[in-house]
């Protein structure tokens, strides 16, 4: 039986390597038509950890802490955002090699750019609820990726859309242990050496995940976390703009509610990365 969290060391890992989207059915092969070119994705073993089932081809101990962290995620993400509780099942898919995870996926999903970890709301036959996936393998990053790709899972969820600027920033919080609290030190350090020049209205046009590339993915984190930690009214905005996403998937932007709540959202999310950093360093030499 295989243990899984005292091999996790990448922590802060950037988010780059994962990806959310809805796959339209064009880009997915149909799996009974390509039985003998597809490879078999895990699931001869399954385990049930909350709302996630984990289908793979080796043991894993139900006790490990990652899954014991995973399974409380849905619950951090829900009362962080002021959501419901979802219904769905999401079906994860661990494999064992990187091999015969980017075999499996270019098959599947001929379409897709090579990332470490997918998650894909696939469109399920006959109008019904999209299915709920996600894919990655053992790796030195599975710990980051795994709450990535299963935070995308939970807000589709609950959500009838989620702009894409917004999905990933989400993930990029949610990504790190609860005890980091959403701070990314690498992104941190990075947007504080610069050049940085915000620009939610920039991001909030994109609608492609090949748009998105590291400098994306951390402004994404970095409006994020500010709006949940560096401003009550933004963070006001954010829980708003949350419950209109419950049933409106085309709510507009948010920018503009931004800037009545707090003035200039550019100037003060530099602001607040400027005392995020002076708060981390002084944690650092304690």
């Amino acid at each position: 039986m295989r243990r899984l969290f005292p091999a996790l060391v990448v922590l802060l890992a950037g988010a780059v390597g994962c990806e959310s989207l809805r796959t339209p059915a064009g880009d997915v092969t149909p799996a009974g038509a390509t039985a003998q070119a597809t490879p078999k994705r895990p699931g001869s073993h399954l385990k049930r950890f909350g709302p996630f089932a984990v289908a793979t081809d080796f043991e894993i101990d139900p006790a490990d802490p990652l899954f014991r962290e995973l399974e409380a995620l849905p619950d951090q993400v829900r009362k962080e955002l002021k959501l419901p509780a979802g219904s769905a099942m999401v079906q994860v898919f661990l494999f064992d090699t990187r091999d015969g995870y980017e075999q499996y996926m270019a098959a599947r999903y001929p379409k897709l750019p090579i990332r470490r970890a997918y998650f894909i709301a696939e469109p399920h036959a006959g109008g019904a609820a999209d299915d709920l996936l996600v894919f990655t393998w053992m790796g030195e990053n599975l710990r980051t990726d795994l709450r990535h790709e299963m935070t995308h899972a939970v807000l589709h969820g609950v959500l009838k859309n989620v702009p894409l600027w917004l999905d990933e920033g989400l993930a990029g919080f949610f990504e790190l242990p609860p005890a980091s609290d959403g701070v990314n030190a690498s992104h941190l350090d990075t947007l504080r050496t610069g050049p940085f020049s915000p620009d939610l209205a920039r991001l909030e046009k994109f609608g492609s995940v090949k748009q998105m590339e590291k400098p994306e993915y951390r402004e994404a984190w970095a409006w994020v976390h500010f709006l949940l930690r560096g401003s009550p009214a933004g963070k006001e905005v954010l829980l708003d703009y949350m419950q209109t996403l419950r049933t409106n998937p085309n709510p507009g932007p948010l920018l503009p509610k931004l800037g009545d709540a707090v003035g200039d959202p550019a100037k003060a999310l530099l602001g607040h990365l400027a005392t995020v950093a002076a708060a981390t360093s002084t944690k650092s030499d304690q």
